[in-house]
């Protein structure tokens, strides 16, 4: 279930305002802004598809920020993340959401788990982020379908979206409830 614009603004405004260790450089509503698209993916430092990602995230990010398309790292939770960024090389803003604000709007349950939103914070596209892992446990050696890849260049092409939603695989979002 995807929320309204009007809520994704409200929800990401505050959450920065309520204590996010790491911000993007740019403030969120310029994000939103003049922009085709923002992208949200929810990793987790323990996750090993979250490790095995990364070198393809940053690639990504690489390849479509020039098109003004920004990637974003949301680590829900309280995870040590500073190791994680430094090993894995990670170049994208980097949102703590330790309070699991994000994770509860997007609807995030997994790591990775990829969102993709429109200036105007319409979801363009959740899920996967490629079809390297069809199971937990299991990766294929040759990646078939480019989910994440396919959506933003779409969106630079102006073109319609095969697909908006696949389902993602990965380790769960743990919420502690001390």
């Amino acid at each position: 279930m995807f929320l309204r614009t009007s809520k994704l603004a409200t929800a990401i405004v505050l959450f920065l305002a309520t204590g996010c260790a790491k911000v993007p450089p740019d403030p969120i509503p310029k994000l939103l802004k003049n922009k085709p698209a923002a992208v949200f993916v929810f990793l987790s430092p323990d996750c090993p598809l979250s490790q095995n990602y990364s070198p393809t995230l940053n690639h990504l990010r690489s390849q479509f920020q020039p098109n003004g398309i920004e990637f974003y790292a949301v680590f829900a939770g309280k995870p040590f993340v500073d190791d994680f960024i430094a090993t894995y090389k990670i170049t994208s803003p980097v949102l703590m959401d330790s309070d699991f604000r994000l994770a509860d709007f997007f609807g995030a349950t997994k790591t990775p788990e990829a969102f993709v939103v429109d200036p105007n914070g319409n979801f363009i596209y959740k899920g996967a982020i490629d079809n390297r892992a069809p199971e937990l446990g299991q990766q294929r050696t040759v990646i078939t379908e480019h989910y994440l890849l396919d959506a933003l260049n779409s969106i630079v092409q102006h073109q319609t979206l095969r697909l908006k939603q696949t389902p993602s695989v990965g380790c769960f979002i743990e919420r502690r409830t001390d």
